[in-house]
């Protein structure tokens, strides 16, 4: 086979195809815009298939060699004391921090060293102009030189130029309401081995990581919907963190004034890159700039791989490269769309704007990192269940086995993430019910309830105070489980519902208890009743378990009305 192949960026995904296709003796270039080789960036992870790649390529023990030496992961306070935090030795290979940890660099050039013994480099040059025919691809590079090829593969990176060229218009992102910061700031004497992740008020985040060469990786994040930050030049870049983290506190000035002499400055508004199609012609795009799932998603550098991988092995197994380019699509469409769908609520419940929130978000993930919970974080940073088969490649092309297409339809929450989530929702609502509670903390609600005339048939304080908490209970169960199912009208429609009946019960509080309006409480609890039996309706659609643990619920809600009007009608001085 005499291919000719043109790869355009010099990075992980890169480099991963270059080794594949030059070593099966296909005749190989790698064009890469920047002059030399570009070490640094910051921390990756290679999980699952991803790691399985690596390590037939002989090179797995070499990246554990040079991994960044990370720990573990905690979420510290303004005080730097720690208030969750995961341990690798604990978590495995499944935590936050996984096992093949490693400067995106660092793997960059592990990866460059092995290919350029099967590919030729050119450095400091990028493509100009593409045009197409039957046969093949005819490529201008920036540098005047013209050359022809049969096959050109694209790997560089969300905003790929390259990609704009021959898809013009054609990426639809997915913005993910989140800007980020990376860059290198040095080494304190205190530093320890763990990535320690600090929340501020306003969707804030400073992060901290280790690395071997004696500097730590520095990441600042704001919660918010993108502005075209990313366009700014560097200087209003800067300026605008300087601006937004004066007032953050934990080492948010240490990390402040590195922004001075960091040399490795990297800004983005995050943002999936979404396409119909990853080929046109002879051209194919691979990597970020086929599919950039975001930091968000944790898998992009083994998606980035695994991808080089499945594309280098199609365009191995058949001298017909459009054959090749349409099954790579088939292979990897699954994987990527599974890792595409976070829900866009994941950087806003990791973020949080108040500090009440931020004290709910450490609550949950003390609970996630407790032991007998601490699975729950594997499968959040673990493989995932539509990770390519492998094995395929082992098999003659003659005797392939066929390709099953999954559904696509985007993923719930993690189980980390749902857990979150409703610990985050019932937290609130747990929160704005003790501000009204009738009790010896709140004298005066506590008075006026007990004056009320109230039907014989109502229940002792003491049985209000145990059923609330095993209803919102039963609550909590259906909210994590319609989380945890796939994104789909009914779906997300119970997911409202779940929310809407979570935020009355405060609601009623507040109108019963410290605003005292009888009436308008009464009226609330028949609405509850209504939106309540909706949920349930809704729920048994998705997750019948999820609809039935809510059914005690709307029981309740129905004698509360009757209870509520009773109370109102006998209390005409307090109804309004």
């Amino acid at each position: 086979m005499s291919h000719r192949i043109l790869i355009t960026g010099a990075s992980v995904a890169g480099n991963t195809a270059a080794w594949w296709l030059g070593r099966a003796d296909l005749h190989v270039t790698v064009v890469e815009r920047t002059p030399g080789f570009r070490d640094g960036g910051q921390n990756i992870d290679v999980r699952g298939v991803g790691r399985e790649v690596v390590r037939l390529m002989d090179l797995e023990q070499a990246a554990l060699a040079q991994g960044t030496g990370e720990e573990g992961t905690a979420w510290v306070k303004d005080d730097g004391k720690v208030a969750a935090q995961f341990l690798a030795a604990d978590t495995g290979a499944d935590g936050p921090t996984a096992e093949m940890e490693i400067l995106r660099g660092d793997l960059a050039r592990l990866l460059y060293e092995s290919a350029r013994e099967h590919a030729t480099y050119r450095f400091g040059d990028s493509i100009a102009r593409v045009e197409q025919a039957g046969d093949g691809a005819t490529v201008t590079f920036a540098s005047g030189t013209v050359e022809r090829y049969d096959a050109v593969i694209v790997a560089e990176g969300v905003g790929s130029t390259t990609r704009e060229l021959v898809f013009p218009g054609e990426n639809d992102p997915r913005w993910m309401d989140l800007t980020i910061a990376y860059f290198t700031i040095p080494r304190q004497a205190d530093d320890d081995r763990l990535w320690r992740w600090y929340n501020a008020p306003g969707g804030r985040s400073v992060s901290l990581r280790p690395d071997r060469h004696g500097t730590a990786r520095a990441m600042l994040s704001v919660q918010q919907p993108p502005g075209g930050e990313q366009d700014w030049d560097v200087d209003r870049q800067k300026a605008w963190l300087r601006e937004r983290f004066a007032d953050a506190g934990w080492q948010a000035g240490r990390v402040l004034e590195g922004l001075d002499s960091t040399d490795d400055f990297y800004f983005d508004v995050l943002r999936q890159v979404r396409l119909r199609r990853w080929s046109k012609g002879r051209v194919v795009l691979t990597g970020d700039a086929a599919w950039c799932a975001t930091p968000i998603a944790g898998y992009g550098t083994t998606l980035a791989i695994t991808g080089a991988y499945v594309l280098a092995q199609e365009l191995i197994r058949t001298a017909d490269v459009r054959v090749a380019l349409a099954a790579y699509e088939r292979v990897m469409r699954p994987m990527v769309e599974d890792a595409q769908g976070v829900p866009k609520i994941a950087p806003r419940l990791a973020n949080p704007h108040s500090k009440i929130g931020i004290r709910l978000l450490h609550g949950a993930l003390s609970v996630a990192s407790h032991p007998a919970v601490r699975g729950v974080a594997g499968k959040l940073f673990g493989g995932r269940s539509k990770d390519v088969d492998l094995s395929r490649y082992d098999t003659p092309t003659s005797e392939e086995p066929p390709i099953i297409l999954q559904s696509s339809s985007p993923a719930g929450l993690s189980p980390l993430l749902a857990l979150g989530a409703v610990g985050v929702v019932l937290g609130a609502s747990a929160l704005v019910g003790r501000r009204n509670a009738p009790d010896p903390s709140h004298p005066g609600i506590r008075r006026w309830y007990r004056r009320l005339d109230k039907p014989g048939y109502t229940p002792p304080d003491a049985a209000f105070g145990a059923v609330w908490p095993m209803l919102e209970t039963g609550l909590a169960l259906g909210g994590y489980r319609l989380l945890r199912k796939p994104s789909g009208a009914a779906r997300n429609a119970a997911i409202g519902l779940w929310l809407l009946n979570t935020a009355m019960i405060g609601g009623w509080t507040q109108l019963f208890f410290r605003e005292k309006r009888l009436a308008a409480s009464a009226a609330a609890s028949g609405a509850m009743v209504a939106t309540g039996a909706a949920y349930v309706a809704t729920a048994a659609r998705v997750d019948r378990p999820a609809a039935a643990a809510a059914i005690p619920f709307v029981a309740w809600l129905g004698f509360a009305t009757l209870l509520a009007e009773r109370i109102w009608r006998d209390n005409p001085a307090d109804g309004r």
